[in-house]
C-alpha cells in the first residue's frame, strides 16, 4: 500500500510537467482506433497544435484532411464540406474541459478535481509514468469511459476507451515548443 502510494506521488511529480509542456507545444500523432465490428483498426495521422490560453487544433493529414479546433469560445470543424462553428456555450462539457485545461496549464494541479478521478503510477520500466483519468460526470462517461496518458519527459501516448468497447490509441512524436 505504501509503495503504491509512493509510486503514485512520484508518477504525478513526473507527469504534471510533461502534461503542462504538451499544452504549449505542437506534435505529430498517429492514432489507431478499433471500431466495433471491424477486423482492422482505422489508422489516422496528423499534427496537434496546443497554445495555452488560446486553444487546441487536431489536424488530420491522412487518410483524409480535416481538423477540429477548440478555441476559448467555440469548436471549429473543417473538412472537404467546409467549416462549421459551434459555440462552446452549446456544449457545456467541452467548455468545462477547456476551462479546466487552461487552469491546469496555468498551474492549478487540482483543476480536474470533480471532473475526473485520477490514478497515477510509475511505468513498468521505472523511468516513465502512467495517469488514468476516469470521468466523474455521467455526461462525460458517454464520450469515453477512461483516458490513459503516459510518457516520461514528455507525453508520448494516450489511450481512450469508450463505453461501447471502442479503443483509440494515440502515439505522439516530434514535439516543438510554442
Amino acid at each position: 500500500m505504501i509503495a503504491a502510494l509512493a509510486s503514485a506521488i512520484v508518477a504525478i511529480d513526473l507527469a504534471v510537467p510533461a502534461l503542462r509542456e504538451a499544452l504549449g507545444s505542437s506534435a505529430d500523432w498517429r492514432m489507431e482506433r478499433r471500431l466495433e465490428g471491424s477486423t482492422r483498426p482505422l489508422v489516422t495521422s496528423g499534427v496537434v497544435d496546443c497554445v495555452a490560453g488560446e486553444g487546441i487544433t487536431w489536424r488530420v493529414l491522412s487518410p483524409f484532411e480535416s481538423s477540429i479546433s477548440m478555441t476559448t469560445d467555440s469548436m471549429i470543424f473543417a473538412d472537404e464540406d467546409g467549416e462549421r462553428v459551434k459555440p462552446l456555450g452549446d456544449m457545456p462539457h467541452y467548455a468545462e474541459i477547456r476551462r479546466r485545461t487552461d487552469a491546469f496549464a496555468a498551474g492549478d494541479v487540482k483543476a480536474f478535481d470533480g471532473l475526473f478521478t485520477l490514478e497515477a503510477e510509475l511505468a513498468e520500466d521505472g523511468e516513465g509514468w502512467v495517469v488514468r483519468m476516469t470521468p466523474d460526470v455521467r455526461a462525460m462517461r458517454r464520450l469515453f469511459s477512461s483516458i490513459e496518458l503516459s510518457g516520461s519527459a514528455t507525453l508520448t501516448n494516450a489511450v481512450m476507451r469508450t463505453g461501447d468497447g471502442g479503443v483509440s490509441r494515440i502515439e505522439f512524436s516530434r514535439r516543438e515548443r510554442r
